[in-house]
């Protein structure tokens, strides 16, 4: 084993206690003196690590207080908007979305356009709208990260899409590749991601899966999918994939195929539209489902066969809350009644409810996720040492 010379020791030591300063900022304002006592520093440490983090311009004062009788001020930290900005580009739904974000996670620009298939000329279309913004709204702000979420499985490793038929399968492969085309044009880092491994985030950090240890999030909508919350983090897997329950094998009215094929709204309009002879949209399968006629019936028994595949993954995970999200929430508790009918019957408990942020988790969960790949972090520190 290489010994670690003082030094090293030394500076890494310093860089943990930068990273902890700076997380401790993400959730709130902090003074200097309940920063020393959270962290166990001493005051004159804790002064130096504020002076080379605000030299660095990764936090700022925010404002003092006045310490009653005793003539002087409590000055609070905080972290620092103008450290840089972090831009979000989803690609879902036909409908991209831009969306810019300082460190403080707070959203300062967003802006949607509907398309109708993603190629190269819609991807140049986005970088060049980023470059307008970026000249006239934040030319003197350093852009720091850009993450890219899109639908279907995203090899973790190979940065690789699968199993979407949204996009030009050229985007992801050589020079027209998504990643290279912003590469090309961006000298920041660059990530992309799944739409549901970002939602996961942004339920754990905002949403109902906050201060959760380990859970689920299952998504239902044209298609299925899901991720996995470990021990409060995400996890993904070898290569991301962890948490796609949609494609557990099942058997529904005697056929035996993939969950997604029986119970995605893709699947359950085509039923409907196979009975009504009719074309039929998601809002439409909405209406006829609150008539509580064959349509209500068929629907409520793919929940129940949801429910089923959940409570398989609940009894071998041993998780504790299951979130619901994606447009299948629109069928209301009825549908949600019948997966918690399901999952009830597991030997562990497991909570079971609507997401309450919706697709805005996905935005949430991206914007953490660039954070955390602009803030400096003690590991970088021993890398480079």
């Amino acid at each position: 084993m290489t010994k670690v010379i003082t030094g090293q020791n030394q500076s890494y030591a310093r860089a943990v206690n930068n990273e902890l300063v700076i997380q401790r900022l993400r959730v709130k304002d902090y003074s200097a003196t309940e920063l020393a006592h959270d962290l166990g520093l001493s005051h004159a440490a804790l002064s130096s690590i504020l002076r080379g983090l605000t030299k660095d311009e990764i936090i700022k004062i925010s404002h003092s207080i006045s310490i009653s009788g005793k003539g002087r001020k409590q000055v609070y930290y905080s972290l620092n908007e103008s450290y840089g900005i972090l831009i979000v580009v989803s690609l879902l739904d036909n409908r991209y979305t831009i969306s810019f974000s300082n460190i403080k996670e707070e959203i300062i620009f967003e802006e949607q356009k509907e398309i109708d298939l993603y190629d190269v000329a819609i991807i140049y279309e986005i970088i060049l709208r980023i470059k307008q913004i970026l000249q006239e709204n934040y030319k003197d702000i350093p852009l720091r990260h850009i993450i890219i979420a899109v639908p279907g499985r995203v090899n973790s490793i190979t940065g690789e899409l699968q199993l979407s038929k949204q996009f030009d399968i050229d985007l992801f492969r050589g020079k027209n590749s998504i990643i290279q085309i912003f590469k090309n044009h961006f000298n920041v880092p660059i990530t992309m991601d799944n739409d549901i491994n970002l939602s996961i985030l942004g339920e754990a950090k905002y949403g109902c899966l906050k201060e959760v240890q380990n859970a689920m999030l299952a998504y239902i909508d044209n298609g299925i999918g899901g991720a996995l919350l470990f021990h409060g983090k995400f996890y993904g897997g070898d290569f991301g994939y962890a948490g796609e329950f949609g494609l557990m094998t099942a058997t529904f009215h005697g056929q035996e195929t993939y969950l997604d094929e029986f119970a995605s709204l893709r699947s359950l309009k085509n039923y409907a539209r196979s009975i009504l002879k009719r074309k039929f949209t998601v809002a439409d399968l909405v209406v006829e489902y609150q008539k509580k006629g064959a349509i209500y019936e068929y629907v409520n028994q793919t929940a129940h066969l949801v429910g089923k595949k959940l409570r398989d993954v609940v009894e071998i995970l041993n998780i504790s809350n299951i979130v619901l999200s994606g447009r299948v929430t629109l069928l209301g508790d009825d549908y949600l009644r019948c997966i918690q009918e399901e999952i009830a019957k597991s030997q562990n408990q497991c909570e079971v409810q609507f997401s309450t942020l919706g697709k805005k988790s996905i935005l949430f969960g991206a914007v953490s996720k660039s954070v955390d790949c602009t803030i400096p972090h003690a590991e970088d520190n021993l890398e480079n040492s």
